[in-house]
C-alpha cells in the first residue's frame, strides 16, 4: 500500500543535503575526484593542489606548457567539468 506523501530515498537525500547546505560541497568534491577522468591521466599528472572556492577551480600546474594548454582549453574544460557533475559548480579556472 502506497502512501500519498511517499518519497523516494533519492528525493529525501537531495532535500536533506540542500537543507544542510551540503549539496554544493558534495558536488565540488565529486568534480575534484573526477579530474583525472575528465582531463586524462597525462594532464592530471601535471596538476596538483586542486581546490574550489567561490565557484572557481584553483590548480597548480607543474609545467608552463601544460598551463598554456589548459588556458586554451579553459572554456571547454569548464563546460565539461559542469556536465560531469550535472550542475554548474565551476564558473572559472585559475592556473598557478
Amino acid at each position: 500500500m502506497l502512501r500519498k506523501n511517499a518519497q523516494t530515498l533519492q528525493e529525501v537525500m537531495t532535500r536533506v543535503l540542500r537543507e544542510q547546505h551540503l549539496e554544493d560541497p558534495l558536488n565540488e568534491l565529486r568534480l575534484i575526484e573526477k579530474w583525472p577522468e575528465i582531463v586524462g591521466a597525462p594532464l592530471a599528472a601535471q596538476t596538483e593542489k586542486l581546490y574550489i572556492k567561490d565557484r572557481t577551480l584553483f590548480l597548480h600546474v607543474k609545467s608552463a606548457i601544460v598551463r598554456n594548454e589548459l588556458r586554451v582549453m579553459r572554456p571547454k574544460l569548464i563546460e565539461r567539468l559542469n556536465e560531469t557533475v550535472g550542475v554548474n559548480v565551476i564558473s572559472d579556472i585559475v592556473l598557478r
